[in-house]
């Protein structure tokens, strides 16, 4: 086969490795956005878990006050022991 016989087949290769090298550059820019997605979600979870936490206790610092206010009631400083009862017992 001469040189002109095989030019087609030379184009045709060239314009499947430059689809090739197109296609790689899609999958590695894809890869790299998705790195980063990934690092920014990480992050983020770990906001929200200190978040949680904080306001966990938060939450229990405001129930103590809470329970500390109606005990000095005398109406509810009975039924606060109560549940101090019952909250000790289930731990």
């Amino acid at each position: 086969m001469t040189l002109w016989g095989r030019i087609p087949t030379i184009v045709r290769m060239e314009e499947e490795l430059q689809a090739l090298q197109e296609r790689i550059e899609r999958l590695l820019q894809g890869s790299r956005r998705l790195a980063d997605e990934n690092r920014r979600l990480q992050v983020e979870l770990v906001e929200s878990r200190e978040a949680r936490l904080r306001l966990e206790r938060r939450m229990g610092e405001a129930r103590s006050r809470v329970e500390a206010a109606l005990s000095r009631l005398p109406a509810f400083a009975d039924d606060v022991h109560d549940v101090h009862h019952v909250r000790d017992a289930a731990h």
